[in-house]
């Protein structure tokens, strides 16, 4: 009885992930496979020696979700500090609008937020800036997501000349990467080009990590997320770190899967 119940707590968790994953990600079926795929495993061990093996499960069970507790808490964390830390600015040469993922050839809510705000920021500057709107293709779609940021741009008055298209990045990594190249064969000065980086306010964490290991030195601006999908594009985030450190955590589980067998023996 304690087995099954565990086998249908899994199976819920695993759909819940699902769920929520598959409408952010281009690969959803990674935490439902491995959690499902562990449930097998133990389900044919246990035919030989239920209550060993269901002791070493639960134990098994219960660190990798404490894991995970603790880096979704810790990102929660990250976000609030980066956010309350955020400095106003006077002034830019470049403003770097990452993209997300569209379904359709239509801006979605979370990246018409930050167009918005990188159109608010522009009106307020003096001295404008050129826009940066950078992203490839989504899914099969006929457009970019850069094509599609670039008419929403247009369409609310935005002059074609200051804005600047990247088409090919299809991950933040890539986003930051191909827009610095952008900007080092568009900026002539000699001293170093003032970015901001536009994006919403639960990816700022990631952003700035991953702008510290390009050596890039940038300020952040953060479009507000609307609260009915805050929390999924949190948990979207929270996966994606997941897998930024997938090494490290494997190597932890892999400790936790070897200790949880040896309390069978």
């Amino acid at each position: 009885m304690n087995f099954i119940l565990m086998v249908v707590v899994t199976i819920i968790e695993a759909t819940i992930i699902y769920r929520i994953r598959f409408v952010y990600s281009r690969h959803p079926m990674g935490a439902i496979s491995l959690s499902l795929f562990t449930v097998t495993i133990f389900y044919l061990i246990s035919k030989f020696t239920l209550n060993k093996f269901v002791r070493a499960y639960t134990f098994g069970f219960a660190t990798i979700n404490l894991i995970f507790l603790i880096v979704m808490l810790a990102y929660m964390w990250q976000m609030d500090r980066d956010l309350k830390n955020l400095q106003s600015m006077k002034g830019t040469d470049f403003l770097l609008v990452l993209g997300n993922k569209c379904m359709g050839n239509r801006i979605q809510p979370i990246l018409a937020g930050r167009l918005d705000k990188a159109i608010e920021l522009y009106s307020d500057f003096v001295e404008k800036p050129q826009i940066i709107v950078s992203g490839g293709k989504s899914q099969k779609n006929a457009k970019t997501e850069s094509e599609l940021m670039r008419e929403y741009l247009l369409e609310r008055g935005i002059p074609k000349e200051m804005i600047v298209v990247e088409n090919k990045s299809v991950n933040t990594i890539q986003n930051l990467e191909f827009s610095a190249i952008k900007i080092h064969k568009i900026w002539q000065e000699k001293f170093r080009p003032r970015v901001i980086i536009v994006t919403s306010d639960y990816h700022i964490p990631r952003t700035k990590v991953q702008a510290k290991r390009l050596g890039l030195r940038v300020n952040f601006a953060a479009a507000k997320t609307v609260k009915m999908l805050k929390w999924p594009a949190m948990f979207r985030e929270f996966t994606a770190i997941i897998w930024y450190h997938r090494y490290s955590l494997i190597t932890i589980l892999g400790m936790d899967i070897l200790f949880s067998l040896s309390m069978c023996l």
